[in-house]
C-alpha cells in the first residue's frame, strides 16, 4: 500500500488553506494601515472596518490574526520598533553612539514623528495599551543602551558600572527636544556634541561612582 500524502491540515479545504496564506501575507500591510490610522485619527476613533479598508483586506482576516483592535495596534507597534532600528556596531563606543543617534533622528524627523505622537496619545487614552507598549516596545529601546554600554565596558571605553538607561532617558529626551520642540536639524555638528559633551561623559561618571561606591563599602 502507497504511503498517503496529506497536503492541507485535517479538516481544512485547499480554499482554506489557500485563504490562510493570504491573509498571512496581507499581515504586514494591515499593521500598517493600524499604524498610519492610529496617527490620523487617534486609538479611539480608529476602527478594525477602517483598517480592513485601508489594507484592502477583509474583516475575517484581520480577527484571524487578531482578536481585537487592541490586539492589533500593540502588534503593529512592536512590529515597527523592531524593523525600524538595526542597532549599529562600528568598534567603539563614540562611533555607536553617533550612528544610533543619527538612525533616532532619521526615525524621529520622518513618518516615525506622527506615528510616535499616535502612539502617545493612544497611551494616554488607553492605560492598558500604555502598560503593554512600556513593557514591550520600551524595554526594546532600553536593549539598544544595555547593548552599547556592555561592548563599551568590554572594550574597556566605560568603567564597570557604567549605567546604560542614562543613554535611554537622555539621548531620548533630547533628540525628541530638538527635532519635535525646538525644530532644529540633528545634524553632525548636534550628534557630536550630544556624544562627547554629554553622553559619554554621563556614562562614564556614572560608572565611576559605581566603582566609588563598591570601593567604599
Amino acid at each position: 500500500m502507497s504511503e498517503e500524502i496529506v497536503t492541507e491540515p485535517p479538516g481544512e479545504s485547499t480554499s482554506d488553506v489557500a485563504s490562510h496564506r493570504r491573509g498571512r501575507g496581507r499581515e504586514p500591510a494591515i499593521r500598517q494601515a493600524a499604524l498610519k490610522l492610529l496617527a490620523e485619527v487617534g486609538f479611539d476613533r480608529m476602527s478594525m472596518d477602517a483598517v480592513a479598508a485601508r489594507a484592502h483586506a477583509s474583516k475575517a482576516t484581520i480577527y484571524r490574526r487578531w482578536a481585537s483592535k487592541f490586539d492589533l495596534v500593540l502588534d503593529a507597534v512592536r512590529c515597527r520598533a523592531a524593523e525600524t532600528f538595526d542597532l549599529p556596531d562600528t568598534g567603539s563606543l563614540r562611533g555607536d553612539i553617533v550612528a544610533t543617534l543619527r538612525a533616532m533622528a532619521d526615525g524621529i524627523g520622518g513618518d516615525d514623528a506622527e506615528l510616535m505622537a499616535g502612539v502617545l496619545r493612544a497611551m494616554q487614552s488607553a492605560p492598558d495599551l500604555a502598560d503593554c507598549v512600556r513593557a514591550q516596545v520600551i524595554e526594546q529601546k532600553r536593549y539598544v543602551g544595555r547593548t552599547l554600554v556592555a561592548r563599551a565596558v568590554a572594550r574597556g571605553e566605560l568603567p564597570v558600572g557604567a549605567e546604560p538607561e542614562i543613554f535611554h532617558e537622555t539621548a531620548s529626551a533630547l533628540m525628541f527636544f530638538r527635532l519635535l520642540v525646538l525644530g532644529e536639524p540633528a545634524d553632525d555638528a548636534y550628534l557630536t556634541h550630544l556624544t562627547d559633551d554629554v553622553l559619554i561623559p554621563l556614562l562614564a561618571r556614572t560608572g565611576q561612582g559605581a566603582n566609588r561606591q563598591e570601593t567604599e563599602h
